[in-house]
């Protein structure tokens, strides 16, 4: 499967930025763009399965035994 990745343009604080080359000087990601897309990633799996749970009505014990195996 082939995932078609877009350009986009954000505007981020100056010390998000900096925390961001930390985070890639420290080798916990290649490159600024694949640390952008993981916090993303898991923002929309938290969000998505937040509202998921409660449209269900789960217990949040249980929201979180289903996070982890989302992630």
């Amino acid at each position: 499967m082939v995932i078609k990745i877009k350009l986009i343009s954000v505007n981020l604080p100056e010390n998000y930025l900096k925390i961001l080359e930390v985070l890639v000087s420290e080798g916990k990601f290649p490159n600024r763009s694949e640390a952008i897309r993981v916090g993303i990633r898991d923002l929309i799996r938290t969000e998505y399965l937040i509202e998921e749970s409660v449209k269900r009505n789960l217990n949040p014990s249980l929201l979180d035994t289903e996070i982890e195996s989302e992630i």
